[in-house]
């Protein structure tokens, strides 16, 4: 039997949830010791998206930030004003823009990786060989969570469905405005209206009988 195939789902979450306590410590420690840079960490974030991942919507930023969409597009402005991003036309709707990296960003964004890389190449060296080889051993893992898409929040979920009522809703009234009112069909008018309504009767003469 495999070590861990013998630990216990207690110990298991345990060791899961030190795990997580470690690197969420490891990001504050990182945040601490490297060199403050001049934006703050949503505009960072942003501007990192855009480099790895290419052009957004200003709308599309805002929920993967969880942010306002107000607050992202002066976080968008600002970022344009520095020169680090430009605005375009959606090509796929004219009245949406869409907010690429330019060459400046994308140096800014490279310059910053090579220097947190660096220091923590540093740091990584002065750990025993085992500790080293530990955190070897997890690079693919640790690489497999970054890349992991992060759940949409209880609020981004509920806007979406919120979005999708709407459409439904525009949907099925334009779909009544379109569909033509079955009417009754009119009968006819004036003096010969009577005697269309009018039942037919037949006498009944006997033979003989004066008309």
């Amino acid at each position: 039997m495999t070590p861990t195939a013998s630990v216990s789902p207690a110990r298991a979450d345990a060791q899961v949830a030190e795990l997580a306590h470690v690197l969420e410590r490891t990001a504050s420690w990182l945040r601490r010791t490297l060199r403050a840079d001049e934006w703050n960490a949503v505009a960072l974030a942003v501007l990192d998206e855009l480099d790895r991942n290419g052009p957004r919507r200003v709308t599309e930023l805002a929920a993967q930030e969880r942010a306002s969409q107000p607050g992202m597009t002066g976080i968008v402005s600002r970022l344009e004003a520095a020169g680090l991003v430009e605005r375009a036309p959606d090509p796929s709707d004219g009245r949406a823009s869409l907010v690429s990296a330019t060459g400046a960003g994308h140096a800014y964004i490279a310059g910053r990786h090579a220097r947190r890389t660096e220091f923590l190449a540093e740091r990584i060296t002065t750990l025993s060989a085992h500790d080293q080889r530990a955190l070897l051993d997890a690079t693919h893992a640790l690489a497999t969570l970054i890349d992991t898409p992060s759940p949409d929040p209880p609020a981004a979920t509920a806007q979406k469905a919120a979005t999708a009522q709407k459409a439904a809703t525009a949907q099925k009234a334009q779909r009544a405005q379109t569909t033509p009112t079955p009417t009754t069909p009119a009968g006819p008018t004036g003096p010969d209206a009577a005697a269309a309504t009018t039942p037919i009767t037949r006498e009944t003469r006997t033979e003989g009988e004066p008309s």
